[in-house]
Order: structure tokens, then C-alpha cells, then sequence
């Protein structure tokens, strides 16, 4: 990604646009996660009412948008990150319902993709993150694979080429145990190093 690209980027995101990039995974739609108007827009390009995950690109903006961090939570923080592993956490007032729609807990990550943790450093915010696809349908490993509704929609899409697709691993921390609510390709290595608080 040139200069020029993040500028464009960057001023969507401003704007409350929705943008499609490449993440760790599939390719993502990302909006401002602090901005309510470009939250309900990414809702009504998905045909979505579902809770969203916020990337971050520190701890210190993990620690802004979330409370109560754990012991455990800062062990797999540590550990993992940046990687595919999304936690959840309390959320922080800063997190509007309109994201977690109502729930207490934001899932988290920090990407491994470096062209999003240098966009996210340099956006200042973290950025709501989620497939770039219409809830339910396929998700898209190429751009040519957007659908033209998809494509209407969005206010930028950069073409970061022919990505794999892995799912990433989503997990909770209850009682000082971890829960594996999505097992994703970091499972087994959890369960293998983290094997007293299963």
C-alpha cells in the first residue's frame, strides 16, 4: 500500500466509509470501530445485526477500548499476539452498544498483517472488522469474488491479491479458564500450552 492509498484510506475512514483490505485471513470489511454511522453501515452492506470484533495495533489501544484484563488475558496477549486470535473482553464506555449490539464483551485482535497494524498506528483508532461478504453467503478469498452489491457499497477496496482461508480462533477467559468459542488454527496450540486452564 503506497502513501497515496492509505491518504484515500484514511479519509474514507474519516468520512464513515466502509473500506474491504486483505486481513490475516479473507478478505475484510473495516470501518472506523469508535464511529456509529459507518458501524450501521457496514450492518446494512452484511444484511447483518451481529456483533462486531475491533482490531487494535497496541496494548495501549487494547486498553482503551477494554477493562478488567486478567493475568490470563495478558499470559495468551503475550504469548500470541499478533496472530489470529480473536479474545473477548469487557468492553470499555468508549465501545458503543451499536458494535457489540448490547453485549458487555468486544471481541479483540491484533492482526499479523502488517499493512493494517501500520493503517491502524496511523488511523489513531481501532477498526471494526468483519468479512467482507453478505452474512451467510461465501467469504471472499479474491477480489473478484465481490458481489456488486458488495461492491456498490463500500466507499474503497484495495486488491491485496489471492488469500488464503483459515478461520481465526476465538476464545473467552470465565472463571480463569479458557473457552474456545470458535477453534480456528490456533486451537491445538493453545490447548498444548495452555493445558491448566482448560
Amino acid at each position: 500500500m503506497n502513501t497515496i492509498e492509505k491518504e484515500k484510506i484514511i479519509k474514507a475512514l474519516d468520512n464513515s466509509g466502509a473500506i474491504i483490505l486483505p486481513s490475516d485471513t479473507v478478505y475484510g470489511l473495516f470501518c472506523d470501530a469508535l464511529n456509529e454511522n459507518a458501524i450501521k453501515k457496514i450492518d446494512d452492506i452484511k444484511h447483518s445485526n451481529k456483533p462486531h470484533l475491533i482490531l487494535v495495533s497496541n496494548i495501549e489501544m487494547l486498553n482503551s477500548c477494554t477493562k478488567n484484563l486478567t493475568e490470563l488475558h495478558e499470559k495468551l496477549i503475550n504469548k500470541y499476539w499478533p496472530n489470529t486470535l480473536t479474545i473477548l473482553f469487557e468492553k470499555s464506555d468508549i465501545i458503543s452498544d451499536e458494535l457489540t449490539k448490547g453485549s458487555n464483551l468486544v471481541g479483540v485482535r491484533m492482526p499479523k498483517n502488517k499493512m493494517l497494524i501500520d493503517l491502524i498506528n496511523e488511523y489513531g483508532k481501532p477498526l471494526l472488522s468483519t468479512s467482507a461478504n453478505i452474512t451467510n453467503e461465501t467469504v471472499i478469498t479474491d477480489i473478484s469474488l465481490l458481489s456488486d452489491e458488495i461492491k456498490d457499497k463500500v466507499d474503497y477496496i484495495y486488491d491485496g491479491g489471492h488469500l488464503g482461508q483459515v478461520a481465526s480462533t476465538l476464545i473467552k477467559i470465565e472463571n480463569n479458564k479458557i473457552m474456545f468459542l470458535r477453534e480456528g488454527a490456533l486451537a491445538n496450540k493453545i490447548k498444548e500450552d495452555f493445558k491448566e486452564y482448560l
